[in-house]
């Protein structure tokens, strides 16, 4: 189990990935800091992919100021720095928001499960019955939904686990 106190759902980008977006019509991407346990904030990026630029736009304006970047793949020089991010050293690296689903979301919760317990005990959520969490990405940031009866509460997933 110790390998999952860093256990990360999220797909390693390479040059070939790129490609493939490209190939799946979502050359508008975002990329952005990643905060994540065991992973440098300076060094680790989340990548989000969009076939319309104007989706890429909207999520570019939830982004605080220093925290990412809008690209298009079609654009070569676009294309060449997120090539050179992918090879500026071996500490770098770049993640794929597109893997979380049912099956992370457990994965998840059973790594993280005394951090997110501990979490909504100094919440002080009153637990009525069982407390459930929703965990998603939304603009490039894992959250999670946590319901207990009819009380819920939202937060980001790294601070609940950090």
């Amino acid at each position: 189990m110790a390998n999952s106190l860093f256990y990360n759902p999220f797909m390693q980008v390479d040059e070939v990935a790129l490609r493939k977006l490209i190939g799946m019509k979502k050359p508008h991407v975002v990329v952005q800091r990643f905060p994540w346990p065991g992973q440098s904030m300076q060094k680790t990026f989340l990548m989000s992919a969009y076939e319309h630029e104007h989706e890429a736009l909207l999520h570019g304006q939830e982004l605080r100021l220093g925290e990412g970047k809008v690209l298009n793949l079609l654009n070569i020089a676009h294309y060449q720095n997120m090539v050179k991010l992918l090879q500026a050293s071996a500490d770098t690296a770049l993640f794929f928001s597109g893997s979380i689903d049912a099956k992370h979301e457990r994965k998840l919760k059973r790594a993280y499960l005394n951090a997110v317990s501990a979490y909504i005990y100094n919440i002080r959520m009153k637990r009525t019955g069982s407390c459930h969490v929703r965990i998603y990405v939304e603009h490039g940031r894992v959250k999670a939904d946590i319901t207990s009866g009819n009380q819920s509460h939202n937060a980001f997933f790294y601070d609940m686990i950090k």
